[in-house]
């Protein structure tokens, strides 16, 4: 049991957050933003989903649950080789059901942009 209780504190804070006022939505009608590590010219990048809206999302946290519609995200994006932590603000609209991605284009420099992709 006590090797159950870490496990179980890990993944509740992989889970995603609800960034919207009301009761849960159901899946077909909310869309579901991600912002995972991922690779841009063959470089490790980390994505980090800082703000959505009016909503902080805990470092713990790497997709968020929202209403469709358009949405201000705040995001860092950093490359470990280079060092450097660049942060932008994209607005993009989501569509009930969907699910996305923030997406970096990094060099070694650093990161170039964001974007906000459909998956």
């Amino acid at each position: 049991m006590a090797t159950l209780l870490p496990l179980a504190v890990l993944l509740a804070a992989c889970g995603s957050l609800k960034a919207y006022e009301g009761e849960r939505l159901a899946a077909g009608d909310r869309a579901i933003v991600r912002a995972d590590p991922s690779m841009s010219a063959g470089l490790p990048v980390e994505v980090i989903l800082r703000r959505v809206d009016a909503y902080e999302v805990p470092v713990s946290k790497a997709a968020v649950e929202l209403e469709p519609g358009w949405h201000s995200f705040i995001v860092d994006c950093r490359v470990p080789e280079a060092g450097v932590v660049t942060r932008f603000v994209i607005d993009g609209e989501v569509s009930a059901g969907g699910s996305y991605r923030l997406e970096a284009n990094a060099t070694s420099r650093g990161c170039r942009e964001v974007v906000l992709r459909p998956q």
